[in-house]
């Protein structure tokens, strides 16, 4: 069986990421932090993060909390 071929993906820039900027101008993050809420409210107690979403104004808490649900959802059931 032939190998897929290997797709490169370049970095992005450093200047992509600005923890400072306000979460209003990002559409995507705002919708994914509100999709992460929804499945956040179907997680056991022990497994959200406690983190109220309209605290989460800027880049960097969005992706923090991003990453922090990441986490919980590759999580198996029952684990904590």
């Amino acid at each position: 069986m032939a190998q897929p071929p290997v797709i490169r993906v370049p970095k992005p820039a450093r200047s992509s990421y600005q923890p400072n900027r306000p979460l209003s101008k990002s559409s995507l993050l705002q919708s994914q932090v509100k999709h992460f809420r929804d499945l956040e409210k179907d997680l056991p107690p022990e497994r959200q993060t406690g983190i109220p979403i309209d605290s989460i104004t800027t880049e960097g808490p969005a992706a923090e909390y991003i990453r922090r649900m990441t986490v919980q959802l590759h999580r198996p059931p029952g684990g904590v």
